[in-house]
């Protein structure tokens, strides 16, 4: 072999061993690499944790090939999140991503944390029904349980204090023993139904259908924003109050029972046979009138809430609920009455509404206690009628049970009027041949049943009289009464 071929054969396995240590060395920087950069790329995502830029650490997270850390950096970035977004008090977003946190640290805990928050924003915004749903549903975490309870307790409060006292008592009930729930039931039961006695009144409650109960609510805003002793009727003279406390009055002027023209700051008004009561804001009566009987004896009278006339007679129901009378008759007896909450007169009787659901009469009437639990009334001689909760009337001897959504009453010797909620009236007539078509009459809101007149007080404060009117006791064109708002 010459030398030439010699140094060929060098030359080859020269570049032999060159290729081979190049590939070595390629492979060994390749491992060193491929070692090194994963944990570069580690080094970053936690630096970039440190800082807070979770964007960042994402983005270099998604690229690692290790997919159970990748799923751990992701874990992390969502509580780090997360922990950010309680810090402002942004609960949903911070449970969201705790939730996102899977199991990582506390995050199944800090999602109650985040939920309890929410409760108590709920809370302090007023939106208890929402609070008390949302503590609800944390079951047993810290005292979610108890604070549920209070949220319910709270929103039972408020519908007592707007005046939903038969939402508030279904609410209260459901309460059981917690608080003082219970007596508060119990309390209200006795208010929707009337009945007097705690235990009866809350079987009553619990008896009731939520539809009667919502209804007997309505009921019950309707009469109370109904206008009061604004109108009355005597024999053939009829009696109105203004707004302004004035009162105006037409008919029959023999016995001066109109002459109400120096009455002023008047509450109310009524009317007997031949006499008018006017009751005064300071608690005083005037009387003007047939006074034979000494039914305008009213000087003295002091501390009167409400006011009612017989046809000659006249009452006062005074604040500490008992009664003061005059007039024909010897009232020893029912001026020894006590805890009356209403008062009425009729021809020659009277009744009274006592605070235990029961009514009183003088002289006595049979079969009253049927009334028990009405909350307002009318009597006439023979006959005393009361109002129901439901809107039906029980009456001491006539049948009325085909009357529905009654909210007033007035009752003569010839005729029992029923003023319904939507404004219409009806009629009982003691004799067909009296009766009177009342269906033109769709706003009433007050009325005064006489024995041969009716007087419709309407929505606007004007007023319709139905009957004879052989005294001008019907010429009441121009009348604008005191109906409020």
């Amino acid at each position: 072999m010459d030398s030439n071929q010699k140094s060929i054969r060098r030359s080859v396995l020269a570049l032999i061993l060159l290729a081979t240590a190049l590939f070595f060395a390629l492979g060994l920087g390749f491992v060193v690499l491929s070692r090194r950069i994963p944990q570069q790329r580690l080094d970053r995502i936690e630096a970039l944790l440190a800082a807070g830029e979770t964007d960042g650490a994402r983005r270099y997270a998604g690229r690692l090939k290790d997919e159970a850390a990748a799923e751990r950096f992701l874990m992390r970035c969502d509580y780090a999140d997360a922990e950010a977004a309680f810090a402002r008090g942004d609960w949903d977003a911070a449970r969201a991503l705790y939730a996102a946190a899977g199991g990582w640290e506390d995050s199944a805990d800090k999602v109650k944390l985040c939920d309890y928050r929410k409760a108590e924003e709920l809370l302090a915004a007023g939106a208890l029904e929402e609070a008390e749903e949302a503590f609800a549903g944390l079951g047993g975490y810290a005292d979610a349980a108890d604070r549920a309870l209070d949220c319910r307790y709270e929103r039972a409060a408020a519908l007592e204090s707007a005046g939903d006292l038969s939402a508030s008592a279904a609410l209260f009930d459901t309460l059981g023993a917690y608080r003082d729930a219970q007596a508060r039931t119990m309390r209200l039961a006795i208010t929707v139904t009337g009945i007097s006695d705690g235990e009866e009144a809350l079987s009553s409650f619990r008896g009731m259908s939520r539809e009667l109960r919502e209804k007997m609510e309505r009921l019950s805003v309707t009469r109370e924003k109904l206008p009061q002793g604004v109108i009355a009727v005597g024999f053939y003279h009829t009696v109105g109050l203004r707004a302004d406390g004035s009162v105006v009055a037409c008919g029959d002027n023999s016995f001066s029972q109109c002459a109400v023209e120096d009455l002023h700051d008047v509450t109310a008004v009524a009317a007997g046979a031949y006499h008018t009561l006017a009751l005064h804001s300071d608690g005083t009566v005037s009387a003007v009138g047939r006074s034979s009987e000494k039914q305008c004896d009213t000087l003295l009278w002091r501390d009167v809430t409400a006011i009612a006339a017989s046809d000659y007679a006249s009452f006062g129901l005074r604040s500490d609920g008992t009664l003061l009378c005059t007039g024909f008759y010897d009232y020893s007896e029912p001026e020894s009455w006590s805890g009356l909450t209403a008062v009425a007169g009729g021809s020659y009787n009277l009744a009274a509404l006592r605070s235990d659901g029961t009514v009183w009469t003088y002289p006595k009437l049979k079969n009253a206690d049927a009334l028990r639990g009405c909350v307002g009334l009318a009597v006439n001689t023979g006959c005393v009628t009361g109002v129901m909760k439901d809107g039906s009337v029980a009456a001491s001897f006539f049948d009325l049970s085909g009357w529905d959504d009654v909210v007033a009453l007035s009752e003569s010797g010839t005729a029992i009027l029923g003023l319904r909620a939507d404004g219409r009236v009806l009629a009982h007539f003691l004799r067909q041949s009296d009766a009177i078509d009342f269906s033109s009459v769709t706003d009433a809101v007050a009325l005064a049943a006489g024995g041969t007149h009716f007087a419709v007080v309407r929505a606007d404060g004007s007023v319709r009289v139905f009957g004879a009117n052989g005294h001008g006791e019907a010429e009441t064109a121009g009348w604008t009464l005191a109906v409020g708002g």
